[in-house]
């Protein structure tokens, strides 16, 4: 399916929730523990400068007005002169132009320009402070212009400009702060399909994803509330919420009985800030809204569970979940009755409920939501079209328990970020930041048909075990693009299996076909484990054999810091040889490399390292010279 198309088919579900605009920045097996079952994962690529374009964030949301000044000054444009020079693309799919232009209208006049900070949120009034005075341009080399081509074979493809959504409207001011700040470059690289790969992308300041033509418009909060529930419950950073005063009841009557294209929305009332629910279950078209301040927390109570697979499902179409505020599933607190914790269970080889999860559905959307401590995964998304945008997972979210005991990545046995699995198809995951105890993202394709088609892309990742495929896969798994992400594990205490970066892992007993994955544009520090492409993720066997071809690693940069790093490419045997191309792929640290049953294409951009290894070809294309991504604002700490 097109992207155009995807674009409408989104627009069509987004409708429903509401027209205004909210910006966001920015987007696992436990450890030694392995996966556990069908279910159970153990344990993105370059767009840059995307940031540079005001693009509709220019407006004030629901409450700007656009006052009588709001015209572009002598000032505002970039000129003839911002363009990228040679090397403007970011990889197969990720376009540098799109974000790189505020049009002809960047700036708007005396009321300044938006940038980063041009967003008020809903309701923000435009003030008189918004002006940017002279400096409301985007910076150097803000356009991609005409000529932004990657050296000798990439271009910018199609969607290399923002077309006329570059400007900031007629009357886009913001207020205090709205400049555009010094985030609107492109960079001078990024690497093209075939094309020599130049400096590469920088990630920008500005408004993430704008400009991307690979992306779906940006979700916007709901314009409708059928029902606002207000806290009922004060839960201080290192408490707990009272099992005895439980919202279940109320929040799934609200839900129950919200029409269509509405939100029930969660709200502080005085100094209360939270809730606490058991398992609840969202309708088809509805959205629950978790407000700014707001924590929904789960109960701690197996018996309340009663079985349930989930805290909250979503099943049916356009459903969401949205919102500045938190749910937490108190997954490394004591249990009720107990103390032992959701997260020990895991790690001695049972199983606890998901945080969300999406079954049988279609277009759900995840947007602004901060996700903590889930009992097992935070996201199963079996859905045949969604969006998790601008999506916060932090696990766990403090260093201790309410009873004392020590929490860290190694102990959130299981705890997944965000895995599309089961028919998982036409999905974004998009501007999110994830740091969890298991897989950052997991792609299980394990039914019939598979997962295919999605984009991970503007990512910041931290601890976890990788962006994976698998490990089951028996459906395959195909079309995935990955592009514009930073992985930092430096002073996370991870290492080994529990530190990974770009991962496709299966055995003979749930393996597959994966095909066609590109990963491009991609930063990596105090990774383990960079690249590892295995079949034999453990010693089970079967009629399933993995097989990975069409796989392709572009202007990949790996720093020095934490971990020594190991590139694993592994084939299963002669019978079944993968394929994988290396273009741009740079360590600085020498990795230590394993490969068999692999035929590996260098090139055309230059290679650390030649793979070799029993039934490994290379075939060398490396050609002229190429400059390592320089990672330039890449990383981000959450």
């Amino acid at each position: 399916m097109s992207s155009s198309l995807l674009s409408g088919r989104f627009l069509r579900a987004f409708g429903p929730l509401g027209l205004s605009l909210l910006l966001a920045a920015g987007c696992a097996q436990g450890a030694g523990t392995g996966d556990t079952g069908s279910g159970g994962s153990s344990d993105t690529g370059g767009s840059t400068g995307n940031g540079g374009s005001t693009g509709n964030g220019g407006s004030t949301g629901s409450g700007g007005s656009t006052g009588s000044g709001g015209s572009t000054g002598s000032g505002g444009s970039t000129a003839t002169g911002g363009s990228t020079g040679s090397g403007g693309t970011v990889a197969t799919g990720g376009t540098t132009g799109s974000g790189g232009t505020t049009g002809k209208g960047g700036a708007t006049g005396s009321g300044g320009a938006t940038g980063s900070g041009g967003t008020t949120a809903t309701g923000g009034s435009t003030g008189s402070g918004g002006s940017t005075g002279s400096g409301g341009t985007t910076a150097t080399g803000g356009t991609t212009g005409k000529g932004g081509t990657t050296g000798s074979g990439g271009t910018t493809a199609t969607g290399g400009t923002t077309g006329t959504g570059g400007t900031t409207g007629k009357g886009g001011t913001t207020g205090t702060g709205g400049t555009t700040g010094t985030g609107g470059t492109t960079g001078t690289g990024g690497s093209a399909t075939g094309g020599s790969t130049g400096t590469g992308g920088t990630s920008s300041t500005g408004t993430c994803g704008a400009g991307d033509s690979n992306l779906p418009a940006e979700p916007s909060l709901p314009g409708t509330v059928c029902t606002t529930l207000s806290a009922n419950q004060n839960v201080s950073a290192t408490g707990v919420a009272s099992e005895s005063t439980s919202s279940t009841s109320t929040i799934q009557s609200a839900l129950s009985g919200c029409g269509s294209g509405k939100a029930v929305k969660l709200v502080t009332s005085g100094s209360n800030n939270a809730f606490l629910t058991g398992p609840i279950t969202i309708p088809s078209g509805v959205t629950l809204w978790v407000d700014t301040g707001v924590t929904l927390y789960g109960t701690r109570d197996p018996n309340v569970y009663n079985g349930a697979s989930a805290l909250i499902k979503i099943s049916g179409s356009n459903s969401g979940i949205v919102g500045g505020g938190t749910i937490d599933g108190q997954g490394g607190e004591p249990k009720v009755g107990s103390s032992s914790s959701f997260w020990d269970d895991n790690g001695n080889g049972g199983s606890s409920p998901a945080l969300i999860q999406a079954s049988g559905a279609t277009n759900v959307t995840l947007y602004q939501i901060t996700l903590h401590n889930s009992p097992m995964f935070h996201v199963k998304m079996g859905a045949a079209g969604f969006v998790a945008w601008g999506v916060t997972i932090k696990t766990p979210s403090k260093s201790t328990n309410s009873a004392g005991t020590a929490l860290s990545y190694t102990s959130a046995h299981n705890t997944d970020g965000i895995d599309p699995g089961e028919a998982a198809s036409n999905g974004y995951i998009v501007c999110s930041k994830i740091s969890d105890g298991d897989d950052h993202i997991a792609i299980k394709g394990s039914s019939s048909t598979g997962v295919t088609n999605l984009t991970i892309a503007h990512n910041h990742l931290e601890a976890g075990h990788g962006i994976s495929i698998g490990s089951e896969f028996t459906g395959g798994v195909s079309g995935i693009k990955v592009y514009d992400i930073s992985i930092d594990q430096t002073n996370t205490g991870t290492g080994g299996g529990s530190s990974n970066g770009l991962r496709i892992k299966s055995d003979s007993s749930r393996g597959g076909l994966v095909n066609n994955v590109t990963y491009s544009d991609i930063c990596m520090k105090g990774v383990a484990n960079p690249i590892f492409l295995t079949p034999t993720y453990s010693s089970s066997t079967g009629s399933d054999i993995p097989h990975y071809t069409n796989i392709t690693f572009s202007n990949i940069h790996v720093l020095s810091g934490g971990n020594s790093p190991t590139v694993t490419l592994d084939g299963y045997s002669s019978s079944y040889i993968n394929s994988v191309t290396l273009d741009n792929v740079i360590f600085d640290p020498t990795p230590k490399v394993t490969a068999s049953y692999t035929n590996v294409t260098l090139g055309p951009g230059a290679v650390s390292f030649t793979p070799s290894g029993t039934g490994v070809t290379v075939t060398n294309k490396v050609s002229g010279s190429s400059t390592p991504n320089p990672c330039t604002n890449k990383f981000v700490s959450f």
